[in-house]
């Protein structure tokens, strides 16, 4: 760990990463060696997080996201869900198996329950990223200019925009890796 950040300062210092790439990586790695297995027998350190469940996006026509998440992502809509104001999104492994989520739903949607937006507050997150297998960059860059997409970013990190320009990440495992430094 020391080692890491000793090469973090490095690259701050030479200009290699931005100050933002700094504390984003540095948060990463406390988070990962908080996680390790000592972490895990003190219950009262909090939860081992194993990987997202869902992610709620709240839009202006969530049939368009909804529509443009299966296209460019190939994710499935799950038709019991999709009740003309909401639609979960699956991805990765199937459900009960580690599968993920994303709920796009229409404003005014918030389940019964659910904690929602609080009045006046402002939240976002900035981009969701997605790692797909069998990173072909050449191959995904192409599939997403065929359907109609500015694709920017580097190679193993592209960026694109769905329908309600929300920044969507879609990377290698090997190349948005924190540790690969």
């Amino acid at each position: 760990m020391e080692r890491f950040i000793v090469d973090l300062v490095q690259s701050l210092d030479s200009g290699r990463i931005d100050r933002r790439e700094f504390c984003k990586s540095v948060a990463l790695a406390a988070a990962v060696y908080g996680a390790g297995d000592a972490a895990q027998a003190q219950v009262q350190r909090g939860f081992k997080i194993i990987g997202i469940n869902h992610m709620s996006y709240t839009c202006p026509d969530y049939t368009k996201a909804r529509d443009w998440y299966a296209s460019v992502l190939n994710m499935k809509s799950e038709a019991a869900r999709d009740d003309g104001k909401r639609a979960n999104l699956m991805f990765g492994p199937e459900p009960g198996k580690g599968g993920s989520f994303l709920v796009a739903r229409s404003p005014g949607s918030v389940a019964s329950g659910s904690a929602g937006a609080k009045p006046g507050a402002e939240a976002s997150i900035d981009h969701v990223c997605y790692t797909i297998p069998n990173w072909d960059e050449a191959r995904v860059r192409a599939t997403l200019k065929a359907k109609g997409l500015d694709v920017t970013g580097r190679d193993g990190s592209l960026h694109v925009y769905d329908p309600f320009d929300y920044d969507v990440q879609i990377a290698s495992a090997a190349e948005e890796n924190a540790f690969r430094r």
